[in-house]
């Protein structure tokens, strides 16, 4: 037998072999009676307890099924071993009991089982010496006397024998047990190149490479992972591997949210492409003949008892949906409503997944040019890069947001000479200049350099004075930069927007290096005048570093903002949030950049978000009556005039539990928070008609109809405490809540609050915020049938019903957090 106690022989190896080969005659001459034939079954070979854990035993069989050509699958859960094998273990499809264990004994009988094996070349007396000797003499627990005298052995063999073989000149169980078990050490030239013979070699790279398809994923945390999606998965996932198990390996995410919840919750489609490869492959189980019965059998693998799912119906072509039990649901709301530490609201859990994740994400987002005021087509990339960063920054990420104003250019001559032929007293101890509407100074600069070729020349002049530091030019920029930042804050305040500004003339200084850099890796190609471009796959068109006349444009500062954002900022993930028009530019500088060797795709994410157009009601782009362009705070401002409107009106009517003092506050949040939802809410690359009385609407998916919803939740709270004296928010404190779901509607709420944890993995993806809105207006659809359904006050299940009622609140809550909209507590 091979050491280490394995009681794997060369024949029991042959008799696994013999095992199969007669498996596959019988299932040959075997005539079937069902619809579909039954194929000759490959003999599976599966590898039970393997790990990438610094296990050297299952490294020696990855790599062992590398080099004598027999595919093993990870073994399906549920496989009942003896517990004293707990290294690697071997059995088969055909004989479930073990046929060998340890890195060792599972090597060797794979060189025996293998098709390419040259093992007829192998002496096996000698083999199983050098096996004993690795396993006595080379391991960690070997004294060093011990490894010394082994380590003599491998050079003497070596230096007798061709230097890269240790048995009959060929590669065998021997090298790749030694080798593995050596790994890195201080070594003699000739073991030493031995060793880096072998572990640079096609057969170590691919064996090193395939341990981690061999390891088991940890077993789904039901009780912990608030993921409910993934539990759902994980039971069907063992039933359909214990079905099919030598596809384990191959089956994924077998599940996914039913679309019209009531017809069931969750659904499993697997049972149709199941079929479809069984039948390819000829392996369909017998008695298996459609779809249909693959999905009763996976229905029939899946315990009653289980703590997840129940109510298991097959419908249509093999789909299988199923009910998530009240059970689970009351368990995981309890666990979240009893987390409130420091007096504060419990804190949504999220799955290990999104919490172990530890990126850092540059946002560019907002990006407006000085002099000129924003207006309404910065709203989208302003309001939808706030919620990306908040979103992210959730999950725990580490966020850069950045503003590239456009603060450098051209247009900056333009505009100094302007403000020098208007305001001559600036600069010479004249009043600080008041240059009005930014965007009537610049209109104004512009007619002048459109109709007048004097004043065109000396603009031009004036950037070449500015690029070069000149102490005028550049106090006149400064002024036009800190007047344009004080416009900008106007809107970041009304939206509650935090960003920090990077404009384009910091990158300035680091584009020559950045050039050199493409010019020295031969990425350069000089176009006619002498531009410097680079051309990138997919694009006949190229990006242009430099331009002929040695100036710089976009894709010279874009270009050198993302060297700046990778290197120096270390972003892992970099999201760009513009209009769709742009996307081909930004997938240009992506290519730019993996083609110089800046990206690492198994590290790197680059993202362009590309948003649509704001239309007025005629479909055209949303303009004033006389054709200018919307200024963002004006419309904002209408929003909020508007909501107060409506709201005074409601006091007036005796609808609303506010006062008129407290409308201006309350308007406020409504107004802008009904702006953004109305953006946020769709895919941001669709177009969409901007309407006032759409966005203020009370019904239907409006910020407005949401924050409603939850004022409404909190009065219901605020009355259990006024007239039942039930502070449900110590309860929370104390961490002592106990939620009962035994409505069907509280079970449907509570599965509502419980899909946070999933919608968010979803959403970081992609960072579409309309997810999070998608998500929150499904939620208050589940409170308001919740409310509408089950009495709350004065039910005997006040206290439990309360308690729900926070968790839909503080659910709620945070979804508007993510979308920078603020709640109200009362309307």
């Amino acid at each position: 037998p091979v050491a280490e106690g394995v009681h794997h022989t060369a024949a029991a190896a042959a008799a696994a072999k013999a095992s199969a080969a007669n498996a596959n005659a019988k299932k040959d001459t075997k005539a079937s009676s069902s619809s579909v034939p039954a194929a000759p079954a490959k003999t599976v070979y599966y590898l039970a307890n393997a790990s990438t854990d610094g296990c050297s035993a299952s490294l020696k069989a990855s790599i062992a099924s590398s080099a004598f050509g027999v595919d093993l699958v990870v073994a399906p859960a549920g496989q009942n071993l003896p517990s004293f094998f707990s290294s690697p273990a071997l059995y088969t499809s055909t004989n479930k009991s073990v046929v060998a264990f340890g890195g060792n004994g599972v090597a060797k009988a794979l060189s025996l089982i293998g098709s390419t094996t040259t093992s007829d070349n192998v002496d096996s007396a000698i083999l199983d010496e050098w096996l004993e000797l690795e396993r006595t003499s080379m391991r960690k627990n070997a004294s060093a006397k011990a490894k010394a005298a082994a380590l003599a052995k491998v050079e003497q063999a070596l230096e007798a024998g061709c230097g890269s073989y240790l048995v009959n000149g060929v590669l065998s169980v021997a090298d790749i047990s030694i080798v593995v078990t050596l790994g890195e050490g201080n070594y003699s030239d000739a073991v030493q190149s031995y060793i880096n013979l072998h572990t640079t070699s096609s057969i170590f790279t691919s064996g090193t490479q395939g341990l981690k398809s061999l390891v088991p994923p940890p077993p789904f945390d039901i009780k912990h992972d608030p993921s409910t999606l993934g539990a759902v998965n994980s039971v069907f996932h063992t039933a359909v591997c214990k079905l099919v198990p030598h596809l384990a390996s191959h089956i994924g995410t077998v599940v996914e949210k039913c679309k019209v919840l009531k017809k069931g919750d969750y659904q499993c489609k697997e049972a149709m492409p199941l079929f479809s490869k069984l039948k390819s492959s000829g392996t369909i189980p017998a008695g298996i003949n459609s779809p249909q019965q693959i999905a009763q059998a996976i229905i029939d693998n899946i315990p009653g008892d289980n703590p997840v799912i129940e109510e298991l119906t097959m419908n249509g072509p093999g789909f299988i949906l199923c009910r998530i039990k009240a059970s689970y649901l009351e368990h995981h709301v309890n666990a979240f409503m009893n987390s409130s530490s420091d007096g504060k609201d419990p804190k949504l859990p999220l799955p290990k997944i999104v919490t172990d994740s530890e990126e850092t994400v540059v946002v560019d987002f907002s990006s407006p040019n000085i002099a000129k005021e924003m207006h309404v087509g910065h709203l989208r990339s302003t309001i939808i890069g706030e919620s990306v960063c908040r979103i992210l920054e959730f999950t725990g990420a580490n966020v850069k947001r950045v503003n590239h104003v456009g603060d450098w250019g051209t247009q900056f001559g333009m505009l100094i000479t302007f403000l020098k032929e208007a305001y001559p007293e600036f600069g010479h101890g004249g009043a600080d200049v008041d240059i009005g509407g930014l965007t009537a100074f610049y209109k104004r600069a512009k007619e002048r350099f459109d109709e007048d070729a004097d004043f065109k020349k000396t603009s031009q002049l004036n950037v070449v004075k500015l690029q070069a530091g000149d102490e005028e030019c550049r106090a006149i920029w400064q002024t036009l930069c800190d007047i344009s930042r004080l416009e900008f804050e106007k809107v970041y305040k009304r939206l509650d927007i935090t960003v920090e500004e990077c404009g384009e003339s910091f990158y300035n200084k680091l584009i020559p290096p950045v050039i050199e850099e493409f010019e020295k890796a031969g990425h350069i190609k000089k176009e006619e005048g002498g531009a410097k471009c680079v051309f990138v796959p997919g694009y006949k068109i190229p990006l242009m570093l430099q331009k002929s006349d040695g100036g710089f444009g976009y894709d010279s500062t874009d270009m050198a903002a993302l060297h700046y954002r990778l290197h120096d900022l270390g972003a892992t993930r970099a999201v760009y949030i513009t209009d769709f028009s742009q996307g081909d530019h930004f997938k240009m500088c992506y290519l730019a950049a993996e083609k110089i060797g800046w990206v690492d795709k198994k590290k790197h994410r680059l993202e362009h978000i590309g948003f649509g157009t704001v239309m007025g009601e005629d479909g055209k782009r949303f303009k004033t009556r006389s054709g200018e362009t919307v200024r963002l705070v004006d419309l904002l401002d209408e929003a909020v005039s508007r909501m107060g409107t409506s709201l005074y009106e409601r006091i007036e009517e005796k609808k609303a539990v506010i006062t008129k003092e407290q409308v201006p506050e309350v308007s406020a949040a409504m107004g802008y928070g009904a702006v953004k939802y109305f953006d946020l809410r769709r895919n941001p690359t669709s177009n969409y008609k901007f309407s006032y009385d759409d966005m203020l609407d009370t019904k239907g998916n409006t910020a407005i109809y949401l924050l409603y919803a939850h004022a409404r939740l909190e009065s219901i709270i605020s009355k259990g405490l006024d007239d039942h004296k039930i502070n449900v928010d110590d309860i929370v404190k104390n961490n002592s809540a106990k939620i009962v779901l035994g409505h069907p509607s509280e079970r449907n709420l509570a599965l509502h609050l419980q899909m946070f944890a999933d919608m968010i993995v979803e959403v970081l993806d992609d960072l579409y915020p309309y997810r999070v809105c998608d998500f929150l207006y499904a939620l208050s659809q589940a409170v308001s049938e919740f409310i509408t359904k089950c009495k709350v006050i004065g039910s005997d299940e006040m206290e439990s019903r309360l308690l729900l009622c926070r968790a839909s609140a503080i659910v709620m809550r945070q979804c508007f957090q993510l979308l920078a909209i603020q709640h109200v507590d009362r309307i």
